[in-house]
């Protein structure tokens, strides 16, 4: 039995910035497996004294949005980062463009 990816996964490569719905917060992919990501998380100790642990988290393929390609078309060219939905994700130029463009209007009857 061959085990088919999840379809979030086919754009993600080691080193993509990802945001975790769940966790509401973003991180690097480690690792790639057909239904989730390895992430590894900075963490701060509470203790004396104060270390930085890198900590590996899996995210799962449905709680993630790759940020460094088109939302729209999977581009990694030309990408900027757009907010105003208060998750970020990122659109190439060419679909924004052509989402900036004003949908035609209905002929008249």
């Amino acid at each position: 039995m061959k085990i088919r990816p999840h379809p979030r996964m086919t754009g993600i490569i080691i080193g993509d910035e990802v945001y975790s719905h769940p966790h509401k917060i973003f991180a690097r992919v480690a690792d790639i497996f057909p239904a989730a990501v390895c992430v590894k998380i900075g963490i701060l100790s509470t203790e004396e004294p104060m270390e930085i642990t890198q900590d590996p988290q899996l995210w799962r393929a449905d709680d993630i949005e790759n940020l460094s390609v088109c939302r729209y078309c999977g581009s990694r060219e030309d990408i900027h980062t757009v907010i105003d939905t208060g998750i970020p994700f990122r659109v190439c130029s060419t679909c924004s463009s052509v989402a900036d463009e004003p949908a035609p209007l209905p002929p008249l009857a």
